[in-house]
């Protein structure tokens, strides 16, 4: 341990930033590359904390609680300009006609920074209704047969297209984890093997003496 804090190392898809604790999403929330759609389950307004201190926002919450793209959905606080696109993909910026409607997010790595007037990455969102391409069917497990399902905060597409690339075929976390384990006991059981090879040729035994000069061949 690098300090006396109580740190948790991150592992595998966890990444900086994901385990923040903050009440709204930030561009850390978002997946590289995905453009994750929610849809909108109310409007809210009031005060709400951030780096720089409180200030009045207004806040749109979600229907959904984990999409592809987002491991945790978290209200979204609504600045200026996708105030400006909400009202002009939906025509107004009403509860009524902006409750129930989906929108498309995605990270804008060219966003000025109020703190310093630097870049930072910002979320937006896109100046049309969704485009979200139609998914295959999630395959059923390869190993048991049963229907392949959501795990480790991975929905069920993400989890079969993991472990076809990594195992060759698609598997449900279950049976996966019996496969990880069943490859770290066959390397186990190699290296056992091999080091038992090497006690075998290093063992007196596998010596012979030259009876001429005395020298181990």
């Amino acid at each position: 341990m690098m300090t006396k804090d109580k740190l948790r190392q991150l592992t595998g898809d966890e990444r900086l930033g994901q385990m923040r604790e903050s009440e709204y999403l930030g561009a850390e929330d978002i997946d590289d590359g995905t453009e994750p759609v929610l849809t909108i389950a109310g409007l809210w307004y009031g005060s709400v904390t951030l780096q720089r201190g409180k200030e009045n926002k207004d806040v749109l919450s979600f229907k959904e609680e984990r999409v592809p793209g987002i491991l945790q959905v978290r209200p979204l606080i609504v600045n200026s300009t996708n105030r400006k696109t909400l009202r002009k993909l939906f025509g107004d910026a009403k509860a009524s006609t902006l409750v129930g409607k989906q929108i498309q997010l995605y990270v804008d790595h060219n966003v000025r920074d109020p703190q310093d007037g630097g870049m930072t990455d910002g979320i937006r969102i896109r100046p049309y209704k969704p485009r979200v391409q139609k998914q295959e069917p999630v395959p059923p497990c390869t190993d048991c047969g049963n229907p392949i399902e959501a795990a480790m905060g991975k929905n069920a597409h993400w989890l079969a297209a993991y472990t076809a690339k990594n195992y060759g075929v698609p598997l449900c976390a279950a049976c996966a984890q019996k496969r990880k384990e069943a490859v770290a006991a066959a390397e186990m059981q190699q290296e056992t093997e091999n080091v038992a090879e090497v006690q075998q040729d290093s063992s007196p035994e596998s010596f012979t003496v030259d009876p001429d000069t005395g020298e181990v061949l």
